[in-house]
């Protein structure tokens, strides 16, 4: 089964990836385990500064795959040739 379209994804890859990778990055600073259960850290998860550092995280991460696209692409260029 298909969710999405190829052209679709294509379309919105750098938009889908930097949305699963905030969401990831904001899940994961969202709690932790201890012994007598999770602790979820609500508050300091809904603050400026918490969110501004979780979307450049994720914005570097976009950034970082596409030089890494980049120049992937560029060597098979030059590979075919």
């Amino acid at each position: 089964m298909n969710l999405f379209s190829k052209a679709f994804l294509e379309r919105h890859r750098l938009k889908l990836l930097f949305l699963v990778v905030w969401l990831h990055v904001s899940a994961l600073d969202l709690f932790y385990i201890t012994y007598r259960g999770p602790v979820f850290m609500w508050q300091e998860n809904a603050q400026w500064l918490t969110l501004l550092v979780h979307i450049l995280i994720a914005v570097i991460t976009v950034g970082f795959y596409q030089l890494v696209r980049h120049s992937v692409n560029k060597y098979s260029e030059k590979k075919k040739q």
